[in-house]
Order: structure tokens, then sequence, then C-alpha cells
């Protein structure tokens, strides 16, 4: 009891723990998401407001082409005041003649010099195909101070107008107090870095995302930081902690109806048919007056892939419930001729009977199957079909018909388990039986009651009246076959003579049987049949 209470206590804290692991990586997952969401956001929030700046510029870079500018004097330094008023917006503009000294602009504050780094012009970008337009990142000497920035320049017939586009080294959503949580890279399509904010290298990288512009030759590199996704993830773990646990519990519950699934015997037996390991044993049917084998009836047996036989009753009643029924009963009807090739052919009135559900008679398919098999040589004469009384038959019309499709055949029509169940005189009456089979119920009371045989007597009774044949089954004991020879009945199946056997099995005991056998009909034109009480041979 001990072991049993400390096996459940590891199972739960084992369950327990792995609830846990989910919930925190489930959280974590999300924060990820979430953070990586949130950087793409900004990421293109940032990439809008510098192209909205870039578009401004480009279109001021025209309208300053229009004012008249004459030189880098207080006149010209003056232009340039009023026009930097009315368009503050922008940034900061220069002007450059052809003909003034290269690298030099004139500004408001006077000339400001390109740096001598910054002056090879393999390193700006052409915004047109003309190269009147650049954009590159220049330094620059303003006022004694370097500084670098990115620049628009616009080339005209006597003049560059140039546009200093100073960006921001903070942002709303740089937090003050955590710079390393973010990194953020603002770069031209060459590589060229014009922003770089935040803190975020090396292993504290989780992600890189890349947001390019569509309109300039610009993109922002963002990084997913860890401390960020930790943060969320635990600020988030309240809302994601719940979450999880429901998820980990439907986790668990699918599994569990999975491993159910694969365990309960519906899975096993749709395996079972997929690998064909639903095969026929076949109990012989005897002429207990002579010995002689008449016939067969083909019982599925379930041979497990280790060789072990599962008993009918364990999965008998669920596959008559589901539709691979069907399937079995088709692979067992087409497998007979080959299980059974040597003994149809030197037993010409031999008939081996399947059990049939009652879907097989009230739909055509069976039927139709059969025809088509019939057609290409099966041996229809030698077939006998089992109707159970165990279920019950919803349209007699329509069964009636389809047994009759198969008697034009030449199958034979067994009524199976008479009296122990539906249908009675009904089936009698309506379906054209050949034969009837007595239930072991009955045949039994031969020796448990063996003066209350009135059922059984009144079955055979029935029988011979309507000029039906009658096989008994379950015979287990001599006295059971001799007082059945008794009362008329012939034909007898049951463990007396022999169990359900492998179709190697049972051509080798009719092989025997008929050289047992031989001699008493070897001078004789007549043996016996299922239908009729003999055959010509």
């Amino acid at each position: 009891m001990s072991m049993t209470k400390f096996k459940n206590a590891s199972s739960i804290g084992l369950y327990s723990l792995l609830v846990f692991i989910i919930a925190i990586v489930t959280s974590y997952l999300y924060a990820f998401r979430l953070v990586t969401n949130e950087v793409e956001a900004d990421s293109e929030q940032l990439l809008n407001f510098i192209e909205h700046k870039l578009s401004v510029s480009v279109k001021n870079l025209e309208k300053l082409n229009e004012v008249d500018f004459a030189g880098c004097d207080s006149k010209g330094r003056e232009t340039l005041e009023e026009f930097l008023f009315d368009h503050l917006v922008a940034g900061l503009f220069l002007i450059r003649h052809l003909d003034s000294p290269p690298w030099i602009y004139c500004s408001v504050v006077g000339n400001v010099a390109v740096s001598q780094g910054d002056r090879d012009l393999n390193n700006v970008t052409y915004l047109d195909k003309n190269k009147k337009r650049t954009i590159s990142v220049m330094g620059y000497d303003w006022q004694g101070i370097e500084k670098k920035d990115l620049f628009l320049t616009l080339e005209t017939e006597d003049r560059i107008n140039a546009v200093r586009i100073a960006l921001e080294d903070s942002y709303s959503f740089f937090e003050d107090l955590c710079v390393d949580c973010r990194h953020v890279e603002v770069r031209l399509a060459n590589g060229d870095l014009i922003l770089d904010l935040g803190g975020v290298v090396g292993s504290a990288v989780l992600n890189e995302i890349r947001v390019p512009s569509r309109e300039f030759p610009i993109y922002i590199d963002a990084v997913v930081g860890r401390k960020r996704v930790i943060g969320a993830m635990l600020n988030s773990l309240s809302l994601t902690i719940p979450i999880s646990i429901v998820f980990s519990l439907l986790c668990f519950y699918i599994i569990h109806l999975i491993g159910t699934q694969h365990y309960s015997l519906g899975y096993r037996l749709t395996l079972a048919v997929k690998r064909r390991e639903l095969v026929a044993f076949y109990q012989p049917i005897i002429d207990a007056q002579t010995g002689y084998i008449v016939g067969a009836e083909a019982l599925v047996r379930w041979i497990k892939p280790n060789g072990s036989v599962e008993s009918p009753g364990a999965f008998i009643q669920t596959l008559e419930q589901s539709k691979l029924i069907n399937k079995v009963t088709l692979q067992l009807v087409n497998n007979m001729p080959n299980d059974l090739a040597e003994v149809l052919q030197c037993s010409p009135n031999f008939r081996c009977s399947i059990n049939l559900v009652p879907q097989h008679l009230e739909l055509p398919f069976f039927a139709d199957e059969l025809v088509t098999l019939s057609k290409n040589g099966y041996p229809c004469h030698q077939l006998a079909i089992e109707i159970t009384e165990r279920l019950p038959l919803k349209d007699l019309r329509e069964a009636g018909m389809n047994v009759e499709k198969m008697k034009a055949l030449g199958v034979c029509i067994e009524l199976d388990d008479a009296g122990t169940g539906y249908g009675g005189a009904s089936y009698l009456q309506e379906l054209n039986i050949d034969v009837i089979k007595i239930d072991k119920l009955f045949v039994d009371t031969l020796i448990i009651s063996p003066d209350r045989t009135q059922v059984l007597d009144a079955n055979i009774q029935m029988a011979k009246t309507l000029g039906m044949q009658i096989i008994a089954e379950g015979v287990e004991e001599p006295s059971q076959s001799k007082a059945l020879l008794e009362k008329g009945v012939r034909f007898q199946q049951g463990y007396l003579f022999a169990q359900p056997m492998s179709a190697v099995e049972f051509v080798k005991f009719w092989r025997i049987r008929q050289e047992s056998y031989a001699d008493q009909f070897l001078n004789s034109t007549q043996v016996p049949s299922l239908v009729g009480e003999f055959k010509e041979e």
C-alpha cells in the first residue's frame, strides 16, 4: 500500500512539475512574441518618421532651388535663414555654387566643410537615374565641432542644394532606465550607419529584425533583447500561468484520449483488419452417419503478431457493430477458394458457410459483390451464407430480394441460431431458407434434460415439414450425436468431431478423413450434401 502511495505521489509530483515547466515555457514564448511584435511596430514607426522627414526634405530642396542666392555673404546667409524659418521641419539647409571650392557649403552661420574622410563620391547613394539627387552620411565641421549626419543633396545647373537631417538621439519607446533593453540601428543600403540607439549586444540578443524602406535606400535593424523578454514574461505570468495550466490539462487529456484510443478494441481491430490479422478458421460439418465431411463453417479468428489467437468472444460483438465487418466478411469470402482449393476441387458437393450480419442482406452490396465474383469464376455453388437470428432484420423485403439474387448464383441459405432470437417463422417464410442450424442451446438439452427436448423436436419436425436440411451445432458428446441421429439429424458440427482449425490444418484433417471413409463411397455414385439429402457426384 505504501509503495502504491509513493508511486501516486511521485506521479502527481512529476505531473505538477511538467505543468509548471509548460506554464513557464508558454509564458516565455508569449513574452517573446509580445516583445517581437512591439519591436517590429516601433521599428516601423521610426521608419515612417524618417521617411516623412526625407520626403519633406526632398520637396524643400526643390523649393530652395527657387531662392535667389548669390554668395555666402551676409545677404546670402539671411536668405538661407529666412528659408530655414519657413521650413523648420526639414532640417539645416546648405548651398554650394559649382564654381566655388569643392566640399564647402554655405549655411546660416557661415561656411560648413565636409570632413576629409567623407569626400569620396563612391560612398554616396543616388536617388535617381540622372545622379542629381543623393543621400549619404557625412561628417562636417560645425563651428569647430566635428559632427556626422544624414544629408540629402540636389545638383542643379549652377549649384548644389543640400539639407542636413538630424535624427533624434532618443525616442519615446526607449526607456531612460532601460537602455540595455533595446538596440536600434538605422543604416543606408550601403551599410553606412545613420543612427545607433540602445545597448543590447552579443548573447543578450535573442532575435534580429530588419525593416526596409520602400521609398528610400535605408533600413532599420532592431533586436529582441533577452532582458526585455524576461521582464515581459514576469509581468505576464499572472495571465499566462492559468492559461498554460488549462492548456497543459487539455494536452494531457488529448494524449490520454489518444492513448485510450490506441488501446481501445475498436482501434486495435482497425489495425488488425488492415494487417489482415483476422482470418478464417474452419470447423467441419460431418455426416454423423457415415463420418463424411460435407462442409465447414468459416469462423473468424484474430491471430496476433506473437502468434496467439484471440478468442472471438472478446471482439466479435464490437466487430459486428462496426463497418469493419463488411471488409472482414469480404476478405473471408475471397480467401475461402484459396484456403480450401483442394477440398473444393475434390468434393464438388462440399459447401463452406460464412456468417452475415443484417446489413449484408439489407443492402445490395454483398449480393452484387457475389455476382461480380461469380462472373470471374468464383464457386458460388460451394458457398453457404448463415443468417443469424441474434440480430434483427429491419427490412425483410429488401433482404428477401438480395437472398434470391444469391440463390440464383447457387448459394445455399442457412438460418443460424434458429429459435434463439429475432425473426423466427418470419425469416423462414420470407427468406427462402435451405438449411436450419439447431443451436447448441437445444442440443445441450439432450444431456441436461433429455426428457425436455420438445423445442428441439419441434425445430426438427418444422425443418422436415418445410423440406429443409438440418445441421446440429455444438455436438460435444457421443450420446448427443447418437440421439440426434435417432431423430434424423445426420449433419452435425461440434467439438466431438473437431475444433475450428486454420486452413492448412483443416485441409490435412479433411484429407485424413477422406481416406478413412472413402471406401464407403467407393462403389457409390452418391455422397451426402447440405442441399438435398444426397447429390450425384
